[in-house]
Order: C-alpha cells, then structure tokens, then sequence
C-alpha cells in the first residue's frame, strides 16, 4: 500500500462519472472486500454481513431510502483491527465513515494505485463525502500533500493516530470543512497561510504534534471560528493579532505549552466574545493588559509559567462570569497552572467579589501583601483557593470559613502568621487543606492544638498538611475523631512535643504519616498497627524511646519507614525475627517495602538472613546501630537495592561475595565496621555503582582497580592497615606475589632477610672496640596518611620552623608519641641533588626485601620453578614509590641456589656501593666477597657506604670517621 496517504480523500471520495453501470451488487462487493481485511470480537461482523441479507441491513450500515446505496459506514466503538480497505472508496454515494476508537492499522487509502486506470482524475472531486471520523486508532503513514477538491466535506477528524506530514496548503480548497482535528499525531511543518480561507471553520484542533512557526494572522478573521486549540506543539514568534478591526467570535483559544513569546496583544479586547484564553508555558513578557476586565465573559484564564511581570489588573474584578482564574500548576490532574515569578503586588479585593468564581490559582509568584479581608464577599462558588508559595503576610481571614463550596485550601509557602482559625468546621467539603511553610503559631497559652476539634467534621478531607510552622503544642487526643478518609497528615517540624496519641489508630485511612523534625517523646504506639493502609512512615529526629513496638508488624502495604535520629532501644518483638525491630518482622509481609531507614538508633543484634525476602527494596539504610555479626549473605537477593548503608556499627567478618549481584546498586557504605578480608574484586563489574566507602575496617590485600574504583580517593580506604594499590595514592604498593601466599612469604622473608642484614653489621661492628661501634637505630615505619594527620594536614599552627629547603612541623602520632616531621621543598634544586644522591641503611633494607620477595615469588609461587639466572643491580627497578621490581632474563645457568648466591652477592654491592668489577678490587686480584673478608681486619666504615647513614647519624669525635 503507498505510504503517502490521506485521510479521507480517497477514502472515501469515490463518487465519480460512472460510465459502467455502478449498482446496489458493487456496494455490497465493497463491503465485503472492506470486512475481508479486519476481525471483530466473537467475529460478530463476520456472521452479520452475509450476502443472504440485504446489505442495506448490515449492521453499522445506512443505505438511501430511494436508491438502496450505501451512504454511511459507522461501526465505532467495537475493538475492530486489521486495515482500512481501499473498497471503501468504490463506494460512491458514501457521505460518512466513522471508525473512530478502534485498532486499525496501516495507512488511510486514497485510492491511486488501486482503482483501473480509466478512472479520471476527477476522483479528488468528490461532492459527497461530508463525515470522515476516524480519531483514535493506529493509522499511519503521511497525509496527502495532493490537491484538496472535497467540497462538500464538512468534518475531518483523524485525531490520536500516527500520521505524519505536513498540512497541505490545497486544504484551503475545503471551503464548507467545519470541524477539522488533527490532534495526537505527528504532523510538522507550518500552519498553512490558506488554512484561512475556510470560511465555515468552527473548530480548529492541531494540539500535541510537531508543528512550527508562526501562528497565521488569517485564523482570527474567520467569523465563524469559535474554538481554537494548537497547544503542544513547537509554534513560535509572538502572537499578533491583525491591526485595526478584528472579525473574529473566537470563544476558546489554547496555545499553551509551545515557544510564543512577546506581549499579549494590546487589542485583545476586540474579540469580545471569549470565554476561555490559555496561553500558560510559553515564553510570554510583559504585562498583563490593565484593560483585561473588558473581555466580559471571559470564564476561564490560563497565563501561568510565562515571565509575566507587573501586577494583577484590578480590572479583573469586572468580569462578572469569570469562573476559572489559573496562575499555577497546583494540581496536575485539575489543569491547574502557575510560575509566573515576577507578577508582584497584591491580590485585587475585587477578584474576590465575582460572584461566579469556582477557582483562584496564583501559586509562584511573587504576591504580596495581606489576603484581602472585606466583610462581606462573594465566596459561594469558590470551591479551590491556592495562594501558596508567595510572600502573603499576615493572619488567614476568617471570612475563607464562609466558602462553604471550598474542596481546596492552598495557602503554604508563605509568611502567614496567627493561628489557625478554629471554625473551620464550616467547610464541610473540604478535601485538602494545605498549610505548611508558614509563620503559624498555637493559641496563647495553649498547650493543646485546639484547632484539630474543629476538623472532626470534616468528613471528606484528605490531605492535611500544617508542617513547617511554629505551633509549639501537643497532639490532642481528638486527633483521633478526624475523618478516616485522611489519607496524608503532615505536621513535620512543628515544633510537637509530648507524646504520640493511641487514637492516631483512628485514622484508618492514612497512607501516609510524618511526624519529623519534632520533640515527639516516649514510645511508639501500639494503635499504629490498626494504620492498615499506611505506606509511608516517618518518625525520625525525635526523642522516641524503647522498643519498636510488635503492631509495625501489621503494616503490610508499607513502602517507606524512617525512624534514624531517635533514642530507640531494646530487644527485638517476636514478629520481627526476635532481632527487635521492623526490619524483622516476617519480612515476606513487607515485600512491597522500598525504603527503609533505621539509622542512628541503638538497635543491637544480627541482621537475619530473610532480609533478602524485602524483593523490592531500594534503599536500606541501617547505620549508626549496635548491628552485630556477619553481612547476610542474603543481601545479594535485593535485585533493585540502589542504596546499601551498614556503617557505624559492629559488622564483623568478611564482605560478602553475593553484594556483587546487585547490578542496580549506586552507593555502598560500609565503612566504620570490623570487617576483614579482602574487597571481592567482582565489585568492579557494578556498572551503576558510583560510591563506596569501606574505611576503617580491618580490610586487606590489594584494592580493586576497575569500575568505581577507578575514580575512588584516599578517603574510601582509610583506617585499613593492611589494604595496597598502585591507583590510590598515598597508598602502599602491593608487592608482586601471589596473593594467596602473600602474607605468609612476606613474614617468611623477612625472618630470613632481617637476621641477615642484622648479622652482616653486627659481625663488622662487634670485631672492633666498642667505642668504635655505631649504634644501628630502628624506627616505627609511619605511613604517609598518618603523618598528614599527625601535623593536622599540614597546618600552619603545626609549623614551628622553616628554612631555605624544608619547614618542620610538630604532630602527634596515633600512639600519642610527640614528633618532629621534616618537610623538604622538593622544587629546591639543591634539595633534588642531596636527596637523590644516597639511599639511607632502611630505604636499602626495603629495597632488598621487595627484591627477595621478587625472587621467592619466581621460585616457589608457581607450579614450575621460575630461575631469574641473572640477579644484580641493574636488574632491580625502582618505581616512583622506591618499590623494587625485578627484571627478569632468560640466559644463564640454569639453578635456583645460583640466584640465592647471586642475590647475597647484590646484597653486598648495595650496602657498600661496590661493584665486582671496581678497579681497587680487580687489581688486587679479588671477588667482592673477598674484598669484604679482608676488610676485618680494617675499620667497617671503611668497607660499608659512607653515605649509609644519615649526616645526623655520622660517627662522632670519640667514634672513628672515614
């Protein structure tokens, strides 16, 4: 089928010269063809047009009563699918096709390319067709972009398809078109100029498709229009209206949600007959026109999220019929609208005068000013009132309890002082009373909230919310006669103190409580259980104590509980796995939990393994407890875990391997524990984890260096003494061994190369007097972290003296030990040269140890036995952290002891700074070994590197110098 297609025009237009006798036998062939390409429920289309029926009796079919022929198709409504026949065209008295709110897929037939070629192409000139409804169902394909020559086509109406295109010009040809709906699809391109020569158009949908450019000047002469509807879409430039006089009886007109932007037009005011004007989401400035009253029957009024500046008119309080006034969007479901942030001044008293009003939304602004206060307004129709999020000021009027319509009363977010009135009994319809973000305050010397007493009426209220203010009271225990429809209660940061009353197990209908931010005191109660539909709750930062009580048990539809922050202690309930809080409950009655947050209590014991029963948890937050014992392995099984916090407590043992099998987590902390072990290297692979912190620990081995390892610092790894990586800076390198055997062969060693270094020295300094004998100092080895903590990262009140080429600082180790820690300045020439010069007795110690790890490595961490064949000197490198590295050869005799000999030989050059091959030695015909045996009977500074020790180290007066 040809993928360019239009709606109607070959759909339907078939009535053309017919030299070949057309008859009442073709219609019921078309018909037939048209039924043979869908499927009906029951196949009740199917059984229904037969041909033993007259056609003219089928179902959804209308013939002329003089000539038997079809002339209407409707069959709406009946969960039809397939494809819309070309046949359908063949019938050429047809005036109306309705197939609207069915499944019909494919494109919209025109006919070429179907009908025989001796059809004249006067086909586009049907007289017919004058009904063409086919909105709501799959079609596709892009409109004709031929010649339009429908002249008796008075509806169009392909709305919420898929057509794509643009709206061709030759549209302008359909001159008695009236309704034409394009809307749901996605046409593109401009709004045609000849769109306005339809001069019988009465409705004009295009909404919610793709359109661009500029609004046509030409639809606002069209006297017959009345409703005009091009939201959603991409249109842009600023809306003009044609200068001088304007024809135009447009009663409905929304351009909201595109791109319009400049002033709203100064002779607004000639199209007198409107009744509804949105053009809220656009990019509108200016004011709005102070002589807006004069659009006298103006009902409702849509300018919201514009940059609309300026005041409200006064003028506004002279439309009489106004109904609906929207400045924000409070309620999406209720196409409110609002943010206009720098409309300032005051609410006009006389908007309040209309008697008409049903709705006021000037939510976001910048309102100021007092709520008008006259006595005797006309509020009897208002049923919404939102002010929120302005800057009012001062008390709420009591003249809001006289709407006795109000469903809806917003007036948070502002700086609202006073009480609240306590006649607000009045307001027997109010669904939602919203409060919160204010100045508020409790009667004078009033301990009670009394205002609660007033709302026990209030039989259809839903949502109260007076958080955020400054009520300094307690809960009443009628708290409990509120209405069992109130599905949200909000008194967060209030200021509450005292207890939490037992009759809040009244309120049946909550789903959700918060309680937050408060001085709320004592325990949990146990009437919470009878909150049957409760998914949300929030008690945290109080000063709750005791147990948590076993009636959270009950709480089967819960999606988030907060309880961190408070003083919560005790054993655990039975129903919660005898661990003692709701975490335990018989954790497969809260499958449906999301969130769930019990930090910075004192809860104790284990974490039970039917944790891993909570499928569809997101975030679980537990640290800051007494938690005790393993991490369950069980964790593993929250596939949507995104957030994991066991810190500050008392995990012991290692991290468990099943952690890696959450794919969506984000953020793991586990830091401040007694974890120990290795960090599973699987961990790289958590693509969406982008956080982790398991410092202070007993962690160790090397840190993983993929995934979010990649860009983790210093501050994740802290207070693990054994843990290594090259990536993290500050961080000792991992020695090359296996890791499996790293431990035991650096303990092995270093009981076999320590000794012998020992030895070596003590057999030069023991064969001399004893005044000759340096003593060998040993110091703790300090890493480079905690040097940084112990001056205080470096601070200038740690600094007790600088010099030309290093400054001193006084810190504190963590063993208490006072030092003196010597920072030399690197960018100082001579500094480079001195340091670079020698390697200090420890340096070549550790130097030496890396090396024989090296080696050990090659000869016992394999299955075969490794022989490097070539150990000296030059094959030992020393990366940027003076870690050794071996160089491994493959020439040479081929022998293990070969490699133990070579090493006591390189042993011997790096604590003498001698070569085998010096001149001194090969003249005199010797091995180092030798040279360094006949050196006994010498001084042993004569044989060892006069550099060996530091200047500060060297030999005094009474000792012997070089």
């Amino acid at each position: 089928m040809e993928k360019h297609i239009f709606l109607l025009i070959l759909l339907f237009l078939v009535q053309f010269p017919i030299s070949i006798a057309s008859s009442n036998e073709t219609d019921q062939q078309d018909l037939l063809a048209f039924q043979d390409l869908i499927t009906s429920p029951s196949h009740f289309l199917a059984n229904n047009w037969t041909k033993n029926t007259s056609f003219c009796s089928w179902f959804g079919v209308t013939c002329s009563s003089e000539r038997q022929r079809v002339i209407a198709v409707t069959l709406p409504n009946l969960q039809l699918q397939g494809t819309i026949s070309p046949s359908l065209a063949n019938l050429s008295f047809l005036r109306e096709v309705n197939l609207e709110n069915n499944l019909f897929h494919g494109g919209i037939p025109y006919g070429l390319g179907h009908l025989p070629s001796f059809i004249p192409t006067s086909l586009f000139q049907h007289r017919r067709v004058q009904v063409i409804q086919l909105s709501f169902n799959k079609l596709g394909g892009e409109m004709w972009k031929g010649p339009w020559y429908v002249l008796e086509l008075k509806v169009l109406n392909p709305t919420n398809n898929r057509l794509t295109g643009i709206t061709p010009p030759s549209i302008g040809n359909a001159t008695k078109l009236m309704i034409f709906d394009l809307s749901g699809n996605r046409i593109h391109g401009n709004i045609p100029m000849e769109i306005g020569n339809l001069s019988q158009l009465t409705e004009l949908y295009l909404y919610n498709n793709q359109l661009t450019g500029f609004i046509p000047a030409t639809l606002f002469n069209i006297s017959s229009l009345l409703g005009l509807s091009l939201g959603l879409n991409r249109l842009s430039s600023p809306l003009l209206l044609d200068e001088g006089n304007i024809a135009s009886n447009l009663q409905f007109i929304s351009i909201s949600r595109n791109q319009i932007s400049g002033c709203i037009p100064s002779n607004i005011c000639q199209i007198t007959e409107f009744q509804a004007l949105s053009i809220s989401f656009n990019n509108i400035t200016g004011d709005i026109p102070r002589n807006v009253g004069c659009l006298s029957k103006l009902e409702v009024f849509y300018i919201s999220d514009n940059a609309i500046k300026g005041t409200i008119p006064t003028s506004l309080g002279n439309i009489s019929t106004l109904q609906h006034l929207y400045w924000k969007l409070s309620h999406l479901r209720k196409l409110s609208f609002g943010n206009n942030y720098n409309l300032t001044g005051q609410v006009p008293n006389a908007i309040f005068n209309i008697s008409s009003l049903e709705m006021i939304y000037f939510n976001f602004n910048n309102l100021s000013g007092r709520i008008p206060t006259t006595t005797g307004l006309h509020l009897s129709n208002l049923k919404q009132l939102s002010l929120g999020a302005n800057q009012l000021e001062g008390e709420i009027p009591l003249f809001i309890t006289n709407a006795s319509k109000l469903v809806i009363l917003e007036l948070a977010q502002n700086l609202l002082t006073g009480t609240i009135p306590t006649n607000l009994g009045n307001l027997r319809e109010l669904q939602g009373l919203l409060l919160h973000d204010n100045q508020l305050t409790n009667e004078p010397r009033e301990h009670e909230l009394r205002f609660f007493n007033s709302l026990a009426d209030y039989r259809m209220l839903k949502y109260l919310d007076v958080g955020y203010n400054l009520l300094n009271g307690t809960l009443p225990n009628s708290i409990g006669n509120l209405s069992s429809t109130i599905e949200n209660f909000n008194i967060a940061d209030a200021y509450i103190k005292g207890l939490i009353p037992s009759s809040i197990g009244n309120m049946s209908g909550l789903t959700a409580l918060n309680l937050i931010e408060n001085n709320l005191a004592g325990s949990i109660p146990p009437e919470i259980g009878k909150l049957k539909q409760l998914q949300g709750l929030y008690l945290n930062n109080n000063k709750l104590q005791g147990h948590v009580s076993e009636a959270v048990c009950h709480l089967s539809h819960l999606v988030e509980l907060d309880m961190d922050g408070n003083e919560l202690s005790g054993s655990l309930p039975e129903c919660l796995g005898n661990l003692g809080m709701l975490l335990y409950l018989s954790l497969w009655k809260m499958s449906g939990l999301l969130y769930l947050n019990m930090s910075h209590n004192s809860i104790e014991g284990e974490v039970p393994p039917t944790i891993g029963e909570l499928k569809a948890i997101e975030e679980l937050h537990l640290s800051s407890n007494n938690f005790s014992g393993q991490v369950p392995s069980r964790l593993g099984d929250l596939q949507r875990l995104k957030s994991l916090d066991l810190s500050n407590n008392s995990f012991s043992g290692s991290i468990p391997l099943s952690i890696t099998n959450l794919m969506s987590l984000e953020d793991l902390d586990l830091s401040l524990n007694a974890l120990s072990g290795i960090i599973p290297k699987s961990l790289e692979k958590l693509s969406y984890l982008t956080s982790i912190n398991v410092s202070f620990n007993d962690l160790e081995g090397e840190i993983p260096s993929g995934g979010v390892f990649v860009n983790s610092t210093l501050l994740s790894f802290l207070g693990n003494k054994g843990l290594c990586g090259m990536h993290i800076l500050e961080l000792p390198a991992c020695p090359i061994t296996n890791p499996g055997q790293q431990s035991v062969s650096k303990k092995l060693v270093l009981k076999i190369v320590t000794p012998v270094v020992i030895s070596f020295f003590m057999i030069f300094l023991l064969s001399k007097d004893v005044e000759k004998v340096l003593e060998i100092k040993t110091y703790q080895l300090i890493s480079y972290h905690e040097i940084k903590r112990a001056i205080n990262y470096f601070d200038g009140s740690n600094l007790i003296g600088e010099g030309s080429s290093c400054s001193v600082y006084k810190g504190t180790l963590s063993s208490g030990t006072t030092v003196a820690i010597k920072v030399l300045d690197l960018e100082n020439e001579q500094v480079c040269k001195r340091e670079a010069h020698h390697l200090n007795l420890l340096q070549r110690v550790t130097v030496m140890l890396d090396a024989a790890m090296a080696i050990e490595y090659l000869h016992h961490g394999n299955d075969t036995v490794i022989v490097h064949c070539e150990i000296k000197p030059a094959n030992v490198l020393l990366d940027e952290d003076m870690v050794a590295h071996v160089e491994y050869g493959s020439e040479g005799i081929v022998s293990a002891s070969g490699d133990v000999y070579s090493y006591g030989i390189m042993l011997m050059e790096v604590l003498t700074k001698r070569r085998p091959t010096d001149e001194e030695i090969c003249n005199e015909n010797l091995d180092l070994r030798r040279w360094i045996t006949q050196s006994f009977s010498g001084s042993m500074m004569d044989v060892v590197d006069a550099n060996l020790f530091c200047e500060e180290e060297q030999i005094t007066n009474k000792s012997e110098k070089c």
